[in-house]
C-alpha cells in the first residue's frame, strides 16, 4: 500500500487514507485503518490511534482473516487495553 508508505515517509492525512479505501476491498479498508492508527500512534495521538486500530479489528477482514497483520492489530489492542 504505497499510500500508507508515503504517509509515513512524507507526512500526510490518515483520514484521507482511510476515506480513499472505505469503499474498496475488505482488506484495503482494514490496512488503511490499521496504518492510520499506527500513524496516529507515532504522532502521540492515542485517541485517534485507538479509533482506527479498533476499526481495523472490527472490520469484516479483521474479524475473519487469518492474516498475520490482523493478529498484529488484535494484539496491539490487547497491549493497549483497548476493547
Amino acid at each position: 500500500m504505497r499510500e500508507a508508505y508515503n504517509m509515513f515517509k512524507d507526512g500526510g492525512d490518515p483520514e484521507k487514507l482511510v476515506t480513499s479505501f472505505s469503499n474498496g476491498q475488505e482488506n484495503e479498508y482494514f490496512y488503511a485503518s490499521l496504518y492510520a492508527g499506527l500513524f496516529y500512534e507515532s504522532q502521540n495521538e492515542p485517541d485517534a490511534a485507538k479509533l482506527h486500530v479498533i476499526a481495523a479489528c472490527r472490520s469484516p477482514y479483521g474479524t475473519r482473516s487469518d492474516d498475520y497483520m490482523a493478529s498484529v492489530a488484535k494484539v496491539h489492542c490487547v497491549c493497549r487495553n483497548w476493547s
